[in-house]
């Protein structure tokens, strides 16, 4: 007998919806932070300053399809503050608890974060954004 447990579609269903109730606590809506920088190890700190930072509205994501997708304030995207590849980022809730960090790439690689902004030089597998440019969410593997 294995002693894996195996979670059910509800049961996965409810997290993500109890996630976004978490993220949208708070005053400040919940916020994606996107950073050029090595990503730090698992409950690190870190002291970068975002590449970028995607308000998310209220509430802050939808489940669609049994999987996550957030929802930007500004459906145009961010302005990109320092210009750079795309590394890693951070989901923030309103009261600027962490709550999860996944790597970012551009559309055609499997990032936890997918955005769209910029071109990806050969190689990379992140779009170089430029400062005063705009980054906008492709997609979220978030299931």
């Amino acid at each position: 007998m294995s002693a894996t447990w195996e979670a059910s579609i509800a049961l996965r269903l409810a997290h993500l919806q109890a996630s976004i109730a978490r993220a949208d606590q708070g005053s400040a809506p919940s916020a994606v932070c996107i950073y050029s920088t090595n990503r730090p190890g698992p409950g690190q700190p870190h002291t970068d300053t975002p590449q970028a930072v995607i308000t998310l509205a209220k509430p802050c994501a939808a489940l669609i399809g049994g999987a996550l997708v957030w929802i930007a304030a500004d459906p145009a995207g961010a302005m990109v503050m320092q210009g750079g590849l795309p590394r890693w980022a951070e989901w923030l809730a309103g009261d600027g608890t962490l709550l999860a960090r996944c790597n970012v790439t551009d559309m055609d690689h499997d990032g936890g974060l997918r955005v769209v902004g910029g071109a990806t030089p050969p190689g990379e597998t992140s779009p170089m954004l430029y400062a005063g440019g705009l980054v906008q969410i492709g997609v979220v593997a978030l299931t």
